[in-house]
């Protein structure tokens, strides 16, 4: 058996704590840069590569943004290619873009009427600001109705190619191999669903500012007109968009994570529930893993998770907490109480 001097044992007992305490507050400082700034796990989910994306990516509102750009299939099929003009008047038939949201339950302007509403009888608004919450919703109605208009032709351009892309991911065999074996047609498909990721994202925050344009100045009107709930002002009242479900996978990933990185970093920090939290830690870092697998070509490279995933499993194997932290005296108090117990039983005995 390998023999070490004092010494020694605590040089190891200090790098054991000072592992534990650095890993904690980089989990600690994570929490709180996302509960400060605000978090989202979309562009994360939507990202993941290899075998498990389809899983992460489920966990989408909207995956590839149709919902938030209005964009709808009819008649439910794949997109088809769209090679010139006449395709492209076929396309509008069968792919279009509402400027009457009516015929789609999911894009009409009722939430938006629903919203005012609620906001109304939130903030008792009287006959005016009723008048003029109407008014902003029509013309945030027309807002957007003039976007759609202005982008359709581009919009269902990119959407209606989109299985371009796609054939390199769940056509046969060939093209699968080509895409991973040839680095230079790799890089190719990877910028260019970069660029049209981009370009979504463009599109994407365009559509959110006419949302969050609505949702402030009505919101507005109770600050400009003192309207009050109780006799107090309340917080900004939330809109609800179609694209964005209340309680989806996604909302409630991204209220979780925030705080759950803040809980294991504490926990860590102060030595608490050590094993447990560096475990808990080490399963979520494997899920970041998995959504960009090393061995899969042109992921983002996950060596820093990797690295700190493998020392989570030496905090937990070495019971690290025990070691300048809180679980030092939970392990003494059961200990002595196992001991107490023993002495009583052989006393007993």
């Amino acid at each position: 058996m390998l023999q070490l001097s004092r010494f020694h044992w605590f040089l190891a007992f200090v790098a054991l704590m000072m592992l534990r305490v650095a890993v904690g507050y980089h989990f600690f400082k994570e929490g709180t840069v996302k509960i400060h700034d605000g978090f989202t796990a979309e562009y994360f989910l939507a990202s993941a590569k290899g075998p498990l994306a389809p899983y992460f990516q489920g966990m989408l509102d909207d995956p590839l943004g149709q919902r938030k750009l209005c964009v709808v299939d009819r008649n439910n099929q794949p997109f088809e290619n769209v090679e010139g003009e006449s395709e492209k008047d076929d396309v509008r038939e069968a792919v279009s873009i509402e400027s009457d949201f009516d015929t789609d339950p999911q894009l009409t302007f009722a939430i938006w009427d629903d919203f005012v509403d609620r906001a109304s009888q939130h903030y008792k608004f009287d006959e005016q600001q009723i008048e003029d919450a109407n008014l902003i919703l029509t013309t945030h109605e027309e807002e957007l109705a003039y976007w759609l208009d202005v982008n359709r032709t581009e919009l269902i351009q990119h959407f209606s190619t989109s299985s371009r892309l796609d054939g390199f991911d769940r056509d046969g065999n060939q093209r699968d191999k080509i895409a991973i074996q040839v680095t230079s047609l790799r890089e190719q498909v990877d910028t260019i669903r970069k660029d049209r990721g981009k370009k979504v994202k463009g599109w994407s925050g365009e559509v959110t500012a006419i949302w969050d344009s609505l949702e402030n100045q009505v919101n507005s009107l109770a600050a400009a007109g003192k309207s009050s709930l109780n006799g107090n002002q309340k917080a900004i009242y939330p809109l609800h968009r179609p694209f964005a479900q209340k309680y989806s996978k996604l909302q409630v990933i991204n209220k979780i994570i925030p705080w759950f990185d803040l809980v294991i970093g504490s926990l860590l920090i102060l030595g608490l529930f050590t094993r447990f939290a560096s475990l808990l830690g080490a399963g979520f870092l494997a899920s970041v893993i998995a959504t960009q697998p090393p061995w899969i070509p042109g992921t983002t490279p996950t060596y820093y998770q990797a690295i700190e995933l493998f020392a989570l499993l030496v905090i937990f194997a070495t019971c690290a907490g025990r070691i300048g932290g809180l679980d030092f005296f939970l392990f003494n108090r059961r200990s002595n109480q196992n001991n107490n117990h023993e002495n009583i039983a052989s006393q007993n005995g």
